[in-house]
């Protein structure tokens, strides 16, 4: 029964015109965009938006690294010194600010999704 239903050539028929359909096809698309930039007012709208997040990071950041810098001990006896671990983790804490840095710049300002 099976192979009677595949042999009916109007079963086949319908069975690619089915297939034909759902092919996908690629247009080229203007690309009107200077220098690489969208201009249009959506691409405008989203790119001020990043700068703005953008702005908020580094403000957020500076605000982070001052209370970072009010809470190291500083003091010339021993009881105020930073311990080597209190250093490698104030180290990784300033490092972490700077790649936050970097990497908000490369996907908000530049648009190049790490």
């Amino acid at each position: 029964m099976f192979f009677d239903l595949i042999s009916n050539s109007a079963f086949l028929t319908k069975l690619w015109s089915y297939f034909d359909g759902a092919m996908l096809s690629v247009n080229e698309i203007a690309d009107n965009r200077l220098l690489g930039i969208d201009m249009s007012i959506e691409g405008l709208r989203s790119q001020s938006f990043s700068v703005g997040i953008f702005v908020f990071l580094v403000i957020s950041l500076i605000f982070f690294s001052m209370i970072i810098y009010f809470y190291i001990p500083r003091g010339k006896d021993n009881k105020n010194k930073l311990k080597t671990g209190e250093k490698v983790m104030f180290g990784a804490i300033i490092s972490g600010i700077f790649i936050a840095i970097g990497m908000g710049w490369l996907q908000l300002i530049e648009g190049f999704l790490l």
